[in-house]
């Protein structure tokens, strides 16, 4: 793709060019959270047609790309999550995605990249949504991975899914040879590497994250994955 060729309009506040359309944006991002993959590639190939309208907001030519490009990809993040994707898993997808766009200088690089993502984005929500757990347990993983900080005791996930505790627990078990509880503490643990990455201390950590104490938080890392979070930060 040559730049001479790119599909981009850049519109000066005071004209009537118009951005790309909410309907068109709307359209792309329910597809990454249905995890269509082939509806997202559809779209892309849309977008590439019709042309990508962006506001003129700096001198560079580069940046306003930049800048539509890293809020898309924010906002897919977001839908992907919703789709039932991992939610710490996607924060840092995005993370590491923002900071390679904006190493970028070419626009056709931007773009391509920029697609690329979107496609895993939609994929990762068509792995969850295409495995064969049942639906009970697949109802419970997007709960879970959307709200994993949030008040998870067993009763309220049976009730939102639809099915007793029991038989939750059974199917849950079933497909992955350990409890919800556990599993919840295990995907805490790892959204705590991330924590201690960023320089928050222990007992920050241990809030964010639903432990009780920070000497519990301590040991039950230690017990997932052989060393101490001090020792992981070193």
């Amino acid at each position: 793709m040559s730049n001479e060729n790119l599909p981009i309009k850049r519109a000066e506040l005071s004209t009537d060019d118009t951005l790309t359309t909410y309907e068109t944006e709307t359209a792309f991002f329910s597809s990454i959270y249905r995890g269509d993959v082939e509806e997202v590639n559809i779209m892309i190939k849309k977008l590439l047609k019709s042309g990508i309208v962006v506001d003129k907001l700096s001198t560079d030519d580069t940046r306003p790309l930049k800048y539509w490009a890293i809020n898309t990809i924010a906002i897919a993040t977001r839908y992907a999550i919703a789709g039932g994707a991992d939610e710490n898993a996607c924060y840092s997808f995005t993370d590491n995605a923002i900071m390679q766009i904006d190493a970028l200088t070419d626009e056709s690089d931007i773009l391509q990249f920029l697609f690329k993502k979107s496609l895993q984005l939609a994929a990762n929500v068509n792995k969850l949504n295409q495995n064969n757990h049942p639906k009970a347990v697949r109802d419970v993983l997007k709960i879970i991975n959307t709200r994993l900080f949030d008040d998870l005791k067993l009763d309220i996930l049976a009730n939102e899914c639809n099915i007793s505790k029991d038989h939750l627990s059974l199917l849950f078990k079933k497909s992955f040879n350990i409890t919800i509880p556990q599993y919840i503490k295990q995907q805490r643990l790892n959204a705590s590497k991330d924590m201690l990455k960023r320089g928050m201390s222990l007992s920050e950590v241990a809030s964010a994250t639903g432990f009780s104490t920070e000497s519990y938080f301590i040991k039950c890392f230690k017990d997932e994955f052989g060393i101490t979070p001090g020792e992981y930060i070193r």
